[in-house]
């Protein structure tokens, strides 16, 4: 019996031996002082990705561990995917720091498919990329292909407070967004998990940014393809969102259920039989800092592939620009070209000199569109070419508003050709939500107007668009804004456009406009673009983003690609606010009276125009500080509220209200009661030339704040301090400065 026992265990602690020699031969490592991955030989999937630099463990459930997965869509079964982990490898490989994981032949529940994929996983340094070659030989077309996939993702750190930050269209990224905590999706019809998700083009660039902030500690997660595509940055909360205020189930409220994200980048190739994809580089990257430091990888990426220089644009310089809608999409005529004219002349007299004229063309605004001549209606060509010649004659530079790819539904023309152009998916259908309507409440609340779909980029819309564009420059045009950009990029399936669906609307755009634009400069080389677009690649071709900023806040892009800046709209009477944002963020700052329909020459007008007259005199002094600067953020700077023992106490009426143009006054506080304020707005920028760093401070409350600053990058001494309608003055370090009402500070480093 004692013989038994001891041979039972023997062969117990054989057995226990074999696993963990077979468990360690199932994967393949890849170490360096940054990461430690494993990836399992048995499926090709990362069973261990770990974050040497905050000690963290990104598959934190190997329930979950995921590598790949392939929709092949079947006449009869358009959901034909296959999933990577039910197919077995031909070979797992280890060359130096890289893995190579092959696969040939796929199956689904439907049927074996002849597909081959193989993929690579990289160390290089401080960040993984992972790259796939995607070959399909089977006679269905691969629709979707998701990765790479990292499945079993419960924290970044060691804990679940990781923020998500992603880049935004017309805001300041934040790490706002609790992947790991508040899970901002939910289980949709037909998903197999809760959902969340995000486009690009879509996000104005292909990237995400995780926070680790205990550590002080980032993970960047981006797409680097020379080639704009269409794709999709994908997560699953399994099982599901609770429903309750923690989306996250416990391990004992999933019952036996895996609980964690996978994370997917998501493409949509359309690959034929005999057609292969190979993918660009999906990176991802641990560094110190937040997303402003994740994102400068990108940028050396992107300048690297499509380096760019807007220094000698004149675009770029001009600080202010003047803006009216002069023909209504109803047939109401605001203004002539004779009346534009005059108006430019007005708005000249606040230091304004270049001109936006929209509904210029066939028809007014939104109307007619390919069809881009001067309206008779307002002086037909002849007084369109006198309106661009008077405002050059003057100094002035004009804008001439269009569209690219939007076509005007409503036309005959539409209804006799151009509907052969329309983008579409593979139902031959586009979702059509464009109508813009302005003269009736019907057409404003679009019920009754006129509705537009994007086109295809064919080379019949590019001779069309051509014909009529290069004659606008011909004509003296000294720019263009080129308007819904910004949705202009989607899957197109148009049988008239050769490029797969995933490039037709997003490389294939990128490059019509850069056809468009050389043979622009070919008639004018000082010809610039402005546009209402939201995607990097089109950054080369337009030196100005014509809505990607609001009140005090300005798309990512701005941080990143400081080269560039974006409009700020103003048209309220008394939008102080609006100036004072557009000068924290760099922006230009757009005026339309009336919204779009008047002079600024209005006494209405007469305190703000005569704001952004003075605004613009000190943007001029500091345009190397302030405007054409490299944009900080909120970065290297701290500004925080003081307030004085008595404030709590202090009644309502005893609130001092002013004018923003008040100049502030400075006193030296011992014992500062100070605390961080929403109302005291600031932003940092720094001179590309010396160096030296500005504060710009915007005070959005209507009652006088105190408030100390500080430069956290150096030890700065003193300061100038610039305001609106007065002199500069000298600030020294530690001094608690006065902030009027609406009001706005600029503290120049000495």
């Amino acid at each position: 019996m004692k013989v038994k026992l001891l041979y039972t265990k023997a062969i117990m602690i054989l057995l226990f031996l074999f696993a963990v020699v077979n468990a360690h031969a199932q994967s393949v490592k890849i170490e360096n002082d940054n990461f430690r991955l494993k990836v399992d030989t048995q499926t090709g999937a990362i069973s261990s990705f770990f974050v040497k630099k905050n000690q963290s463990e990104l598959i934190g459930e190997n329930q979950l561990e995921a590598n790949f997965r392939i929709c092949l869509p079947l006449k009869d079964y358009a959901s034909n995917y296959i999933d990577g982990m039910e197919q077995k490898p031909v070979s797992v490989t280890k060359d130096g720091h890289q893995i190579t994981v092959v696969f040939t032949g796929m199956k689904s529940p439907k049927g074996t498919y002849p597909v081959d994929l193989t993929y690579w996983i990289t160390l290089h340094g401080d960040y993984v990329s992972f790259k796939a070659k995607l070959t399909n030989h089977d006679s269905h077309p691969i629709s979707e292909f998701w990765f790479p996939r990292i499945g079993g993702m419960t924290g970044f750190g060691n804990d679940r407070d990781a923020k998500l930050a992603i880049p935004n269209y017309s805001s300041d990224s934040r790490h706002t967004i609790g992947l790991f905590q508040n899970y901002p999706g939910s289980r949709g019809l037909g998903a197999e998990a809760a959902e969340w998700s995000v486009d690009y083009p879509g996000m104005p660039m292909p990237w995400w940014d995780i926070y680790d902030a205990k550590n002080e500690l980032g993970l960047y997660m981006g797409y680097h393809d020379p080639v704009c595509r269409y794709s999709t940055w994908h997560t699953y909360l399994m099982p599901d969102v609770t429903g309750e205020n923690d989306p996250w189930f416990t391990k004992e409220q999933a019952a036996g259920k895996p609980v964690g994200l996978v994370f997917s980048h998501v493409r949509y190739p359309f690959i034929k039989s005999g057609e292969t994809l190979e993918s660009g580089e999906f990176i991802v990257r641990a560094h110190e800092g937040d997303w402003h430091e994740g994102s400068q990888f990108y940028r050396e990426w992107f300048l690297s592939h499509f380096p760019f220089d807007k220094t000698d644009s004149w675009l770029r310089k001009e600080k202010t620009w003047f803006t009216s809608i002069i023909y209504q999409p109803e047939d109401r005529i605001v203004t002539d070209f004779e009346g534009y004219n005059q108006w430019t002349k007005e708005a000249k007299e606040y230091g304004i000199n270049c001109y936006e004229l929209i509904g210029w063309d066939s028809g007014g605004l939104e109307r007619n569109y390919p069809l881009y001549v001067p309206e008779e209606k307002l002086g037909g060509h002849a007084g369109f070419k006198d309106l661009l010649k008077s405002i050059k004659a003057r100094g002035g530079r004009s804008l001439v508003f269009n569209n690219y790819n939007i076509l005007d539904k409503s036309t005959d023309w539409y209804k006799q050709e151009l509907h052969k152009y329309m983008a579409q998916d593979e139902f031959g259908n586009q979702g059509i939500w464009m109508a813009w309507g302005e003269g009736t409440l019907l057409a404003r609340r679009s019920l009754n107007a006129r509705y537009h779909v994007r086109s295809s980029v064919t080379s019949r819309i590019e001779e069309i668009l051509e014909g009529y564009f290069l004659q606008l420059v011909k004509d003296g045009a000294s720019g263009f804004q080129i308007d819904k950009l910004v949705v202009g990029t989607s899957l197109d399936f148009n049988p008239l456009n050769k490029l797969k669906p995933d490039v037709a609307l997003c490389e294939g755009l990128v490059q019509a406009i850069d056809r468009l634009y050389a043979k622009c400069l070919e008639i004018n080389p000082d010809f610039r673009m402005a546009s209402e677009f939201g995607l990097d690649r089109l950054l080369p071709y337009f030196d100005v983003g014509y809505r990607n900023s609001n009140r005090y806040g300005v798309s990512t892009l701005r941080y990143v690609f400081p080269e560039w800046t974006s409009c700020q709209h103003i048209s309220a009477p008394r939008d102080f606010k609006g100036v004072n944002g557009a000068v924290l963020t760099g922006s230009v700052i757009c005026v339309e009276p009336d919204s779009y329909q008047g002079s600024l020459k209005q006494p209405i007008y007469n305190d703000l125009a005569n704001y952004i007259k003075e605004v613009g005199r000190i943007r001029e002094i500091l345009a190397a500080d302030i405007f054409l600067s490299r944009y900080h953020d909120d970065q290297f700077a701290s500004v925080l509220e003081y307030e004085t023992p008595d404030a709590d106490n202090q009644p309502a009426s005893a609130i001092q209200r002013t004018n923003p143009g008040e100049m502030p006054g400075t006193k030296l506080v011992q014992g500062s009661n100070l605390k961080p304020s929403s109302a005291l707005i600031y932003k940092v920028h720094e001179n590309l030339k010396t160096g030296r760093q500005t504060l710009v401070v915007a005070n959005d409350a209507a009652d006088t704040k105190q408030y100390a600053w500080e430069f956290t990058s150096r030890k700065v001494k003193q300061v100038t301090l610039y305001a609106p309608f007065e002199e500069p003055k000298t600030v020294k370090n530690g001094e608690i400065l006065t902030i009027k009402g609406n009001g706005l500070h600029i503290l120049v480093e000495e």
